[in-house]
């Protein structure tokens, strides 16, 4: 099956925050530490060179947080047409006995008493 254009099993990076990042170099540093000695060598080179990308990324500064948009002119609009009035003409005049007969219509004849 092929995939479409933006699917996750597209190459695209895994984005993650600065924390979720400190988390997995710690967590490469001590699969390293316990890296066995017989261990293949193209394992300990994988995890030395995403160590060594990490630590690079983690050195750079953080980026300033993104501001809201309540304040900018690209904020949520009110929605744009009202709501619909009511499908029963007797619920928009307020009249509930017209109402509830119009409701009986579509009971089930067991239910009606």
């Amino acid at each position: 099956m092929r995939s479409f254009e933006g699917q996750h099993s597209d190459n695209v990076a895994i984005k993650r925050t600065r924390e979720q990042k400190q988390r997995q170099l710690v967590q490469l540093k001590e699969q390293l530490a316990t890296l066995k000695a017989h261990a293949a060598p193209a394992i300990r080179e994988a995890l030395v060179k995403r160590i060594a990308e990490l630590d690079a990324e983690l050195r750079q500064p953080a980026k300033p947080p993104r501001e809201g948009r309540e304040g900018r002119e690209d904020a949520p609009r009110p929605p744009r047409r009202e709501s619909r009035p009511s499908v029963f003409r007797a619920e928009d005049g307020g009249d509930r006995s017209a109402a509830l007969s119009a409701s009986s219509v579509f009971a089930s004849p067991r239910r009606r008493s």
